[in-house]
């Protein structure tokens, strides 16, 4: 232990000593900025920058790529608040709750929660990366296809937990967006599945696109279509009703929250091929069910459903370095593109990188911990102008988000199918809405259904095959309990009152 804390020690004066400290602020304000084109935010940023960087040394890359994995995280929340536009599939819990309380008026709130508890969850993180280094190996080992299968039937069971109004509709919903994440490749058979013959199906339906248009074309259509004039229904940022202080010491509130979501972040992180997604709508899930006599107030405007999935959100990314650092496996898409990364500049995951080489980890670490914490700062400081975005007149703010919306549809993948779909989103998320049919369990049932059928075909195939026995798998158990227990106590704490109140 007394190793990996001088190397950290080492890490941390490296990275903030002068002139080092120059490249992890350069490079979140650049992906800060990038970040503000919806669909195109870290990752783009990263892929750009890799063949400027060939004959950089270890170090400094570290310290640049390490600033650009949390650079983008906290301006997807702003523009998840502001205007219901998840920077990242990551981001799309922050919209339950966070743009509601934007057209109340506290936006200012909502980017004071969003802040805190992304600085916060973020040290989290570090904190158990830095005890967990020793542990690494084992801890990996013990998940298998069985644990990643039960911790994304918990990350499901957040619908029942969000869905309002019809638990009807909410399921029905739900099950459009199970069959829409089967569009493409079946993973066990290789065959096609409802592509109809198309070339840009094959890969299954493109999530940054659809969301685009579930979520921003849909709300500016709303907001095109209603009687209100701005987003926040105010024409005047004065009149705004929302204060930045009791968003940022919302942590402090709900303690065990924060610290239940951030673990919850740190677990997932670690779990290779899960990545934030499935960690904000479980933080967000466990939010609510424990939330007990309040949780009708989710999903329209309650500061608890932006705390939980922001904390879990970067939290999540240090948990995501640490199978990365061990074994050589990305736990998401930024870690894939660091790994890509290391491999290039001669650094090896593994043994050698644990121990002889462990300075340059805390290095990376630490510049990703300082990234997380200007993105928080700055979003704190600029609140202000970035809460006029809700008093902007629709007929100004509508044309804006709309093109902008079309340019990250179109620099995606340069395709203009993309584009098509994010408009046919954006009507059939108008429709939804109009009609009462709630889109959160489309957009969770999307995001998790082609990963519970990658790892239930696995399963099943390993218990087939006599290779694994799932009653003996303890962890695999206990997140199914956990995720039955998502499913009943709300109900159960529910008829529970319902005979105090008639006794």
């Amino acid at each position: 232990m007394e190793q990996i804390l001088q190397a950290a020690a080492e890490g941390f004066w490296f990275v903030f000593s002068w002139p080092n400290i120059l490249y992890p602020v350069g490079a979140t304000l650049l992906c800060m900025f990038v970040s503000v084109v919806p669909g195109i935010g870290g990752m783009t940023l990263m892929a750009l920058a890799i063949p400027f960087t060939l004959f950089w040394d270890q170090e400094h890359v570290a310290l640049l790529f390490g600033a650009f994995m949390g650079g983008a995280t906290f301006m997807g929340s702003l523009s998840s608040i502001l205007l219901n536009i998840p920077g990242k599939a990551s981001n799309a819990a922050t919209t339950f709750d966070g743009y509601p309380m934007a057209q109340q008026g506290k936006a200012k709130t909502a980017i004071g929660a969003a802040a805190s508890a992304s600085a916060l969850g973020s040290t989290f993180g570090v904190l158990v990366l830095i005890a967990m280094i020793p542990l690494m190996r084992e801890v990996i080992i013990l998940f298998g296809p069985p644990e990643f299968l039960a911790l994304v039937v918990w990350g499901l069971t957040t619908i029942a937990v969000v869905t309002q109004g019809s638990v009807v509709k909410g399921l029905a919903v739900a099950g459009v967006g199970m069959l829409l994440s089967y569009i493409g490749y079946d993973p066990s058979t290789a065959e096609l599945r409802f592509t109809f013959g198309t070339l840009y199906l094959e890969d299954g339906i493109p999530l940054p696109p659809l969301f685009l248009g579930l979520f921003a074309m849909t709300e500016m259509l709303e907001l095109a279509t209603s009687d209100r004039a701005t987003v926040s229904g105010e024409s005047k940022a004065e009149a705004l009703s929302g204060n930045l202080w009791e968003g940022i010491f919302s942590v402090f509130r709900h303690p065990g929250l924060f610290i239940r979501s951030s673990l919850i972040g740190t677990i997932v992180g670690i779990i290779p091929g899960v990545g934030g997604t499935v960690a904000g709508f479980v933080a967000y899930g466990q939010a609510a069910q424990t939330a007990r006599k309040d949780r009708d107030r989710f999903g329209k405007g309650d500061v608890r459903g932006v705390l939980a999935p922001e904390a879990a959100n970067d939290a999540k990314d240090a948990g995501a370095l640490i199978p990365t650092f061990a074994f050589g496996i990305p736990g998401g898409t930024g870690t894939a593109m660091l790994l890509t990364v290391m491999t290039m500049h001669g650094i090896a995951p593994g043994k050698v990188l644990l121990t002889e080489q462990l300075d340059l980890v805390f290095v990376l670490v630490w510049s990703l911990f300082l990234s997380n914490w200007i993105t928080s700062i700055v979003g704190v400081a600029t609140v202000g102008a970035a809460v006029r975005m809700t008093v902007i007149h629709r007929h100004f703010l509508v044309p804006i988000i709309l093109v902008l919306t079309t340019v990250g549809a179109y620099g995606y993948q340069g395709r203009i199918e993309d584009v098509l779909l994010t408009y046919v989103a954006g009507v059939l998320g108008y429709t939804m809405k109009k009609y009462g049919w709630s889109r959160v369990p489309l957009v969770i049932a999307l995001m998790l259904g082609g990963i519970f059928e990658d790892y239930l075909g696995i399963t099943l195939r390993l218990h087939e095959l006599g290779r694994i026995t799932f009653w003996e798998r303890p962890i695999a158990i206990g997140l199914l309990v956990a995720a039955f227990a998502s499913l009943t106590l709300p109900y159960a704490s529910a008829a529970l009152a319902r005979r105090r109140e008639a006794a």
